[in-house]
């Protein structure tokens, strides 16, 4: 009777001893929850950035999870998003909402009409932004709360101006969307080609909220006859910059013959839009003018094509650079945490460490270049993007259907362009020799168009190759964690074995 007591007694001993361990040991293993908001529109003239965008974000989600569960990290993300409307009030109400619910990390917003907006309240209330799209000059501010993984609108003005020196144009009419992004980006232009000495008329500005694109198709009109007049038609350009409303544009401008014969430049606004190749009236004026479009081209890596089938079997549509850089803004959140922080962390702690990994090189990071859909890349003082090539796309015809098509690169490093044949063959000076009925082509004979070391391989997509890598980088911080688990569950097995062998003792000398 005396041995079960004490077999009962060493039970209870061991039953108090381990339960407090184990406790320990599962509310170690529970992780925390990160709410990462964003801010996406949607709807409104930029729902097809947006819904890419959404789509993209929910596979960097499950690709972030997978890769905080795989070392044990403290914590999973979340994503809460709100609908911005593609306007400029509704991102503040959809911000306020976010901040009500308790979230510090916000993607977005896309616009930069709406990033001006949230930004002071962002900087004040201790959120950190991170824009995947916003490219106004205005907002390069060193020291806010908005990073934004996109270049600014310098360097876009960069690509548009060396366009122009390489297919000879000498005057342009501007029409332009009176917001804080298009504003911006007709001054970086306008300074940029009066440098290079080509004419400029008055620009044509519209209120994107109650456009007159009738009376902006009129006077466009008269200005380009005035210009083909002096300059002759293969040398006069539209430069547009607009987003979705450019579909309106488009079906009043087709009645005008002089604005049918000269080439249209646009935007990262207007590139790869479907409201335009979709459109038949829109797309049919597109090709006719050869609409060129520059969109920000992160360089290519191993895990883009395994994102993009990912989000292909969501949307059946690709993402766009854009889309890649809010995948990118998810990882340098959760990178930040992983590395550094920890469970025992208030919000505002976790926001100052972010905010210090952003401005401190966490994009430029191995285990960064290892996950993010764009590899590694420097941020500028300001947190924004510090370097960019772009992609030229217009919109064709071919097999009878409009779509777009990628014909050219600017490489940004030595400001050069490389054409991409369509698979037709013919490049974009050869379609501006079609429409000149021009023989002998000076666009394309005295233009560099293979000069830049990587002109080779520009024909590639800019989407390209699989296969994310296996390894993974495990932090200090990480391996304390693990090392912790190993030792509670060490400590646990040798009072075990230690209250064993004492029963085992105790009952052998019975």
């Amino acid at each position: 009777m005396k041995k079960l007591y004490m077999m009962v007694a060493l039970l209870l001993i061991l039953i108090v001893t381990v339960a407090p361990l184990a406790t320990v040991v599962r509310a170690q293993t529970q992780p925390k929850t990160i709410v990462i908001g964003a801010l996406l529109p949607l709807t409104g003239d930029l729902s097809d950035y947006g819904q890419r965008a959404l789509a993209t974000l929910q596979v960097g989600v499950q690709d972030v999870n997978a890769f905080l569960a795989q070392n044990n990290a403290w914590f999973r993300v979340k994503l809460l998003v709100q609908d911005t409307a593609t306007n400029p009030d509704q991102a503040v109400a959809r911000y306020n909402a976010l901040v009500a619910a308790g979230v510090k990390f916000i993607i977005g917003p896309m616009t930069s009409a709406s990033a001006k907006k949230v930004r002071t309240l962002a900087t004040k209330q201790n959120v950190i932004l991170i824009s995947p799209s916003s490219t106004a000059i205005s907002l390069a501010i060193p020291g806010d709360n908005l990073f934004r993984f996109c270049p600014a609108d310098n360097v876009q003005s960069a690509a548009v101006s060396t366009l122009v020196k390489y297919l000879h144009i000498k005057a342009a009419v501007l029409i332009i969307r009176a917001d804080t992004w298009g504003i911006g980006l007709e001054k970086a232009l306008e300074q940029d080609l009066k440098s290079m000495g080509v004419a400029i008329k008055p620009p044509l500005e519209y209120n994107p909220e109650s456009p007159d694109f009738a009376s902006i198709a009129s006077q466009a009109n008269s200005y380009v006859q005035d210009l083909i007049s002096k300059y002759g038609a293969e040398h006069v350009a539209v430069y547009l910059v607009a987003f979705k409303e450019a579909t309106e544009l488009f079906t009043d401008a087709i009645s005008y013959s002089a604005l049918k014969n000269v080439i249209w430049i646009g935007s990262d606004g207007t590139a790869k839009l479907t409201t335009i190749s979709g459109n038949p009236i829109a797309a049919k004026f597109a090709a006719t003018v050869l609409f060129i479009n520059p969109l920000y081209a992160p360089a290519a890596t191993k895990n883009q094509q395994i994102i993009a089938q990912k989000v292909e079997s969501k949307i059946h549509q690709p993402p766009d650079a854009y889309s890649y850089a809010a995948y990118d803004a998810l990882w340098a959140i959760a990178l930040s945490l992983y590395l550094k922080g920890n469970s025992s962390m208030t919000a505002s702690q976790m926001v100052n460490l972010v905010k210090y990994e952003l401005e401190h090189g966490i994009t430029e990071s191995k285990i960064f270049a290892e996950h993010s859909s764009t590899g590694a890349f420097p941020l500028n003082a300001a947190g924004d993007r510090a370097t960019a090539d772009y992609d030229f796309w217009v919109v064709y015809s071919m097999g009878g259907k409009y779509g777009w098509y990628k014909v050219g690169k600017y490489f940004g490093d030595n400001q050069s362009i490389a054409w991409t044949p369509l698979s037709n063959g013919k490049t974009y000076p050869e379609l501006m020799m079609e429409k000149y009925h021009v023989t002998t082509s000076t666009t394309s004979s005295s233009s560099p168009t293979s000069s830049s070391p990587t002109s080779s391989t520009s024909s590639t997509s800019s989407t390209m190759s699989p296969v994310s890598s296996s390894t993974t980088s495990t932090s200090p911080t990480q391996t304390t964690t693990k090392s912790n688990h190993g030792v509670i569950v060490a400590a646990v097995v040798i009072i075990i074995i230690i209250i064993i062998i004492a029963a085992w003792a105790v009952t052998r000398k019975r």
